[in-house]
């Protein structure tokens, strides 16, 4: 029964690594046709949204959520981050609309892939008074300038480019601009140069997207784009409607579904800070702090480290040799931590040591540390674990500290660890400590060598990672 029950959990732990959602961040760079013109509900039927909500209905994908950067009438030149770089001279750049609604977005979901998808072109192929087509060559420059800047903010993300759709090759806008057959062979160049920006960008983080859209729409005109009218009075054919933005969507996401799917998700943790406070436990008595499982947590998920035990500290207690007690010592912590955890108890539970306060004035000071870290820390995380068991556990001051600790804090909705009795560390057996603990001789009760910070490192991992926000 036992091994059946073993089996069962190995295979739901398997399917839930097997059948795991990716869910992303998208952003959305184009002119009018990303932008959704002419529709009367964009919100709901601009290419964007119409491509988020098919990748979301994907195999393997969960959410996804996006920011539409479209622009109206814009070229390359409008998303270049130097506005003296705009073309014609005066015009304004969107590069910073892009960086902003960007910072919005992974903000709100930080831990998620982001994705830029990229189609300009049709407005850089037109003729306009004292601003003639955009070159081949300066297509591929601006790209590539537009690219490295976006790469240089979010190094994880990655780029997809998509050739801009099919247009109707003979109109005239009301501004003068005149779009030719000439106009519209000028898409196929620039599509030609793609290979160009994904070799000049960051390796592996550009890719050619969709091609299969500008065909699609040179067949379907009639059926998928608006019928408009130039500065002529003559008729032409430039922005899906919503049928057509349907379908466009959905050959940017087949362009962007597998790129999603190989990005791993980033860690929420990465570059956050985390402080310990603590004892012998914290400092690690005589082996490097390096060797903890505390800063292996914090190694592992790129973290800063900040290490605050100190060898013989209790909470409660103020003892000339060890120092201020935690209750107080807290304040020398810098201020911008965003998790806090606390390692200790220990010292507190030492023959006499209990006796000398009594559990209410340890309770007391306890409270005043838990208080404290919450108002010096209102944004942070703060955890607490409690010390190993020990001999003669029930009833014992280690006992009556530890459960204190759960009492205490928990009063302050701050989470402990039950290290005495949800560990795997068995404190209490000499051949156990002689393996886990420091010294090789079973007489340390206290403190993990290398072998034993690896083997609790899971478990704290665990504990700790269910208040992580996702």
């Amino acid at each position: 029964m036992k091994r059946f029950l073993f089996s069962l959990s190995f295979f739901i732990l398997h399917l839930s690594y097997s059948f795991a959602q990716q869910s992303a961040n998208i952003v959305f760079i184009g002119n009018s046709i990303t932008y959704g013109a002419l529709h009367q509900q964009r919100e709901q039927t601009a290419p964007p949204v119409q491509c988020a909500r098919w990748l979301s209905q994907q195999e393997g994908i969960d959410t996804v959520y996006f920011k539409n950067c479209g622009r109206s009438g814009k070229t390359t030149y409008h998303f270049l981050p130097n506005a003296a770089d705009v073309i014609p001279v005066g015009d304004k750049t969107y590069f910073e609309d892009v960086v902003a609604k960007t910072r919005e977005l992974v903000k709100a979901h930080p831990a998620l892939p982001l994705v830029f998808s990229i189609m300009l072109g049709t407005n850089d192929t037109v003729e306009r008074k004292n601003n003639s087509h955009t070159t081949p060559e300066n297509y591929v420059n601006n790209l590539c300038t537009i690219i490295d800047s976006l790469l240089t903010l979010w190094p994880d993300a990655h780029v997809v480019l998509n050739k801009p759709i099919w247009y109707y090759p003979d109109y005239v806008t009301k501004g003068g601009s005149v779009a030719s057959k000439k106009s519209l062979k000028l898409l196929d160049t620039y599509y030609d140069r793609f290979s160009q920006v994904v070799a000049q960008g960051k390796k592996g983080h550009v890719h050619i997207g969709d091609s299969e859209a500008f065909d699609y729409f040179k067949k379907n005109w009639k059926t998928d784009i608006f019928e408009e009218k130039d500065a002529r009075g003559k008729s032409y054919w430039l922005h899906p409607n919503e049928q057509g933005a349907k379908q466009l969507a959905e050959f940017w996401g087949k362009a962007i579904l597998p790129v999603v799917k190989e990005m791993p998700a980033i860690d929420p943790l990465k570059g956050k800070k985390i402080g310990f406070i603590g004892d012998s436990y914290v400092r690690n008595h005589r082996e490097p702090i390096e060797n903890t499982w505390h800063y292996k947590f914090a190694k592992k998920h790129g973290m800063e480290y900040y290490n605050y035990g100190r060898n013989g500290n209790c909470i409660a207690l103020d003892l000339k040799q060890w120092g201020t007690g935690m209750y107080n010592r807290y304040t020398e912590m810098r201020d911008d931590l965003d998790y806090v955890v606390v390692i200790a108890g220990h010292n507190d539970a030492s023959q006499g040591r209990l006796d000398s306060i009594g559990i209410d004035t340890f309770k007391e000071r306890l409270g005043i540390l838990c208080a404290g870290l919450i108002e010096k820390y209102p944004h942070a995380q703060l955890f607490f674990f409690t010390p190993w068991t020990c001999a003669d556990f029930v009833g014992s001051p280690r006992q009556l500290v530890v459960d204190a600790m759960l009492e205490v804090c928990g009063s302050y909705g701050i989470p402990v660890f039950d290290a005495a009795r949800r560990s795997n560390i068995f404190a209490t057996s000499e051949k156990f400590r002689k393996i886990y603990f420091q010294g090789g001789k079973g007489t340390d009760t206290a403190h993990l060598n290398n072998k034993g910070h690896d083997r609790f490192l899971p478990v704290a991992e665990q504990f700790l990672l269910q208040y992580v926000e996702r």
